[in-house]
């Protein structure tokens, strides 16, 4: 090993993990019968699982600490994830954990195209959000996390 690589420092930082898994859901859309389902596969997994339902509040720094601190990300896009510009923000925190972090993140889209999630086709387009000032931060958002490969689940 030359000593050129043995200085070479990671640009990723040293993280200590407190979740295996952050699980991003709207539960109107998918019930708790989908999360519930999911949670326990991941739990009985082995896996430590935080879900933006549990014991956490919309706008909490705590939200936001889970997700950082989380070594991975679920999203699930169903077709009205995007009700509230919350879970639009709750988004934008896990691209930026997994470019920032080298966080692993998988979007599962339950009963919805993904092309339509990623160009904001159809009902995606009608959403309130869609017409605000934040608009085209979210719709990139929406792009990066939509053009990973994920799950379709019907």
């Amino acid at each position: 090993m030359s000593s050129s690589s043995r200085n070479h420092k990671s640009e990723v930082p040293l993280q200590r993990w407190t979740y295996d898994v952050f699980l991003s859901y709207h539960d109107k859309d998918i019930g708790e019968s989908f999360a519930s389902d999911l949670y326990s596969a991941l739990t009985h997994a082995g896996l430590d699982v935080c879900t933006n339902k549990h014991n956490l509040s919309s706008g909490d720094h705590k939200h936001f600490t889970a997700i950082q601190s989380s070594r991975s990300s679920i999203i699930v896009f169903s077709r009205n994830f995007d009700a509230s510009t919350w879970f639009l923000e709750e988004m934008e925190k896990i691209l930026e954990c997994r470019r920032t972090l080298a966080q692993v993140f998988v979007p599962v889209f339950y009963d919805v195209n993904p092309s339509n999630v990623r160009h904001q086709k159809g009902t995606f387009a009608q959403k309130k959000w869609f017409r605000r000032n934040k608009s085209m931060r979210y719709r990139t958002a929406l792009f990066e996390a939509t053009s990973i490969s994920g799950f379709c689940m019907r």
